[in-house]
């Protein structure tokens, strides 16, 4: 489904479509803090994206170039992206609300911001430019949450763990670097045995923790009704642990899920009290199950597997032997999303035990701890915004407060009488600009009418001399 290239309530419209300063602006500016996941607003091709040099597009310095004729009859350009941070290159056929890079501070720009341009056809090459605000006020958010991948963002790695990990040393594994775990609760109406030994030991050690349910169809003997009735009683009225829902039963190899189960089964863990942290699953499974790839809309984060040599080892090594961050399945979409997490590997050694599930997580633990729980991240100003901010205010101080339902400024100006009033009452002695302007044109005023007075007074002394 088309829509906006960023998630309601990560941005706003900072500059709009037209002529500005003497010369035309051919998109509009969208505000947001460095590093904010921008998406494609519709299907298409990508014609420009990583492949060009950083700093290499006049004004831009860098961005992505989508060809989306075939789909809504347009092209898309998204400006000022950070080029590291770019997600497709040139070829590649991208869906609407696939995550295709971040916001960025490239080229001629004063502060972090999307610019975003709309195009008829045949493109931007013969077409014209249309004004995009129509586009980004109609459509809906890309099914994906954003979350802002921030300056200090690290990757952070986890495990997986189940009955088959029963005894697993969760104290050691937090020694060795592991910083979550997410504890199996149940397989269908199948009780985890250990997952209150690992929970207390997960807990104990100072992990994030959450849990997950690997769920079974109807078919296959068990309603959902009857699976959740299991996780209450492994949760022991605990609500404050998020829940997984697990998607890859396949009893005698046939694939018995469809989405409306995996939604069912969402509906009634939130009917009892439970969140949903989001879906786990695999390529393998989610494009094959029946009724077809169901989208992930509304159905939280996106935790994948996606194995590349799946070699044995430490879960570092691992990691770094199959890409790192680069790692493929970083960049493979389920559904309309790309991973949150990435298990990456099932053959790794931790704590002495073996074999492991691994898992990564790109971002803050602040941001993890929020899948996890539900709570959001302490509001923290980036350094970034406050610059963005800073201009504003003094474009404000320069033009006057004023703004219009689109947040233009109308020019309105200052009532200097209010502001000689301000700056004359307030207990500090500094005096911003314009307070200062407003004092001295009132003095100047002053000045005038005294002299004004003063010449009166000697033309008449002259005359009655």
């Amino acid at each position: 489904m088309p829509c906006k290239p960023m998630v309601e309530g990560t941005f706003r419209v900072s500059s709009g479509f037209g002529r500005r300063w003497g010369s035309p602006h051919l998109g509009v500016d969208l505000a947001a803090p460095h590093g904010t996941p921008i998406y494609a607003v519709a299907d298409g091709v990508v014609v420009q994206g990583r492949e060009r040099p950083q700093g290499s597009v006049a004004g831009f310095g860098s961005w992505i170039w989508i060809d989306c004729q075939a789909s809504v009859g347009r092209d898309f350009i998204y400006g000022h992206v950070h080029h590291p941070g770019i997600l497709v290159q040139a070829g590649d056929r991208v869906r609407a609300g696939q995550q295709i890079g971040v916001v960025g501070n490239e080229g001629q720009s004063t502060g972090p911001h999307l610019h975003f341009e709309e195009w008829t056809a045949p493109g931007r090459l013969g077409g014209r430019a249309v004004d995009p605000a129509g586009w980004v006020a109609s459509h809906p958010s890309p099914g994906a949450t954003a979350s802002i991948v921030r300056e200090d963002s690290v990757t952070i790695f986890g495990i997986d763990i189940s009955d088959h990990q029963r005894g697993f040393d969760l104290a050691r594994a937090k020694a060795e670097g592991v910083e979550f775990a997410i504890l199996r609760l149940c397989d269908g109406t199948y009780v985890d045995r250990s997952f209150r030994e690992h929970l207390a030991g997960a807990e104990r050690a100072g992990l994030l923790v959450s849990t997950y349910w690997y769920l079974r169809a109807p078919s296959e003997g068990t309603s959902i009704s009857q699976q959740v009735d299991v996780i209450d009683r492994q949760m022991g009225g605990r609500r404050d642990l998020g829940v997984w829902i697990d998607v890859e039963s396949i009893p005698a190899g046939v694939k018995t899920l469809t989405g409306e189960h995996v939604r069912e089964a969402k509906r009634e863990l939130e009917r009892r009290g439970y969140r949903v942290a989001g879906v786990y699953s695999g390529a393998w499974y989610w494009e094959a199950m029946p009724g077809g790839e169901p989208s992930m809309d509304g159905l939280g984060h996106l935790w994948v597997s996606n194995y590349g040599s799946n070699r044995k080892g430490s879960y570092r090594t691992l990691y770094e032997g199959d890409g790192g961050d680069q790692h493929r399945g970083w960049s493979y979409p389920l559904g309309d999303r790309k991973p949150d997490i990435l298990q990456y590997g099932s053959e790794a050694t931790v704590a002495g035990h073996y074999p492991v599930d691994v898992n990564a997580y790109r971002g803050t633990s602040e941001q993890l701890a929020a899948i996890f729980t539900g709570t959001k991240p302490a509001e923290r100003e980036e350094e970034e915004m406050a610059d963005s901010k800073m201009i504003s205010d003094i474009f404000d101080q320069l033009a006057g407060p004023g703004r219009d339902e689109k947040g233009k400024p109308t020019y309105n100006g200052w009532d200097e009488d209010t502001i000689r009033e301000n700056a004359r009452t307030r207990e500090s002695g500094g005096k911003t600009l314009i307070e200062l302007v407003a004092l001295t044109r009132a003095e100047v005023h002053q000045l005038a009418e005294a002299v004004a007075a003063l010449a009166t007074a000697i033309k008449e002394e002259h005359q009655n001399a």
